[in-house]
């Protein structure tokens, strides 16, 4: 299943492309998908190894980043 490692986060002058441990770094608390446009959140690397990575809030079978979660 696809991670996303990189997101698009709203600043003053557009969306720019952020990298999770930047997102991590900075308590990023909006973001959203780099192929739909739909709402992220970071996630840090987790106890049992799994990567840190962006994660859709709803479930987008359109998007190959989506990986069918919630």
């Amino acid at each position: 299943m696809p991670k996303s490692v990189t997101c698009e986060v709203k600043r003053q002058a557009g969306w720019r492309i952020m990298t999770i441990e930047a997102a991590l770094l900075t308590h990023e608390q909006q973001g959203r998908c780099i192929e739909c446009d739909e709402p992220v959140r970071a996630h840090k690397t987790g106890t049992t190894g799994q990567a840190a990575h962006f994660e859709h809030l709803k479930s987008n079978p359109r998007c190959s980043l989506s990986g069918g979660i919630r």
